[in-house]
């Protein structure tokens, strides 16, 4: 792998699972001024700027190599003892001074969502508040507990059983797809009413599944049961245990961030955790820096 500079002339590293974060071209430009890893297999013609790594061996890169490292959404897909590895050997990457970000599935954010969910529809049962309650469910153990590509989540996706509004809320453009560009915040299909008209504005549910099988072969292809423990989290973090995963790994100024904020150089250019469609995150996640 040939290291490509920033234009600052600092060596940035990026390290995720797919490739949703460069969902834009504009997000593809700036991407190819950091150096990638992938986890797992290929899935697309390597680039001279790209590896795929198992993450639970060193990277191959020599010590004090890069001004800063991102890791988007990888952590969570590793077992507790192969993290405790990876941010060391993050650690060894860096070079003094030298800054890394984590962002990962927020538990407490799932965990909050379910149970503010599952209270709403205990007081007051209705169509829209259990398709609240079942989307909170299938984001806080959907994705740990899945024996098949996209779980329960697929299927609730494809009978259209949930809130537009709900979805952007919890997982912001990682399910932009399914939504008309002509109207971002209405439902995709008809849902469940139980008598009730909740929408005036749906496309087909022959379209939406179409959508669907496209954008989901290109985000979670089919794997066979042993390549699935790369879509499934391993793990979940939190503000206590993930902060403690940095400090035990020697890291300083360890410090909680939100998707707008980084001591990264250059962030402000880049800020690939702020949505491309407007100023909310891209996916709500918990969001942890450290500095060699």
């Amino acid at each position: 792998m040939k290291l490509v500079p920033a234009p600052s002339g600092h060596q940035l590293l990026l390290i995720y699972r797919t490739e949703f974060l460069l969902y834009t071209p504009e997000r593809c430009k700036l991407a190819a001024e950091w150096n990638h890893v992938q986890l797992g297999r290929p899935s697309q013609p390597r680039r001279s700027n790209l590896i795929h790594h198992a993450l639970d061996r060193p990277l191959p890169f020599a010590d004090a190599t890069f001004d800063a490292i991102y890791s988007f959404h990888v952590v969570e897909h590793l077992t507790p003892r192969a993290n405790e590895r990876f941010i060391s050997d993050a650690y060894r990457l860096l070079k003094p001074r030298g800054v890394y970000r984590i962002s990962t599935p927020d538990l407490e954010f799932l965990a909050t969502e379910y149970l503010r969910c599952l209270r709403a529809h205990l007081a007051a049962e209705s169509t829209d508040n259990y398709a609240r309650y079942r989307w909170a469910v299938c984001n806080l153990i959907d994705q740990c507990t899945r024996q098949e590509s996209g779980g329960e989540m697929l299927k609730v996706i494809k009978r259209g059983e949930f809130v537009s509004e709900h979805v952007k809320h919890m997982n912001g453009d990682l399910l932009r797809f399914l939504f008309p560009p002509s109207s971002p915040t209405s439902p995709p299909g008809p849902r469940p009413t139980n008598g009730q008209d909740l929408t005036t504005s749906t496309i087909s549910l022959g379209r939406v599944a179409r959508a669907i099988k496209w954008r989901l072969s290109r985000l979670m292809p089919r794997k066979s049961f042993l390549e699935l423990i790369h879509e499934k989290n391993l793990w979940l973090f939190d503000r206590v245990s993930l902060p403690r995963l940095f400090s035990h790994a020697n890291f300083r100024d360890i410090t909680l961030l939100d998707h707008r904020s980084s001591a990264i150089p250059s962030w402000n250019r880049y800020n690939f955790d702020e949505s491309a469609f407007g100023s909310y995150p891209l996916e709500p996640s918990l969001y942890v820096e450290g500095t060699k």
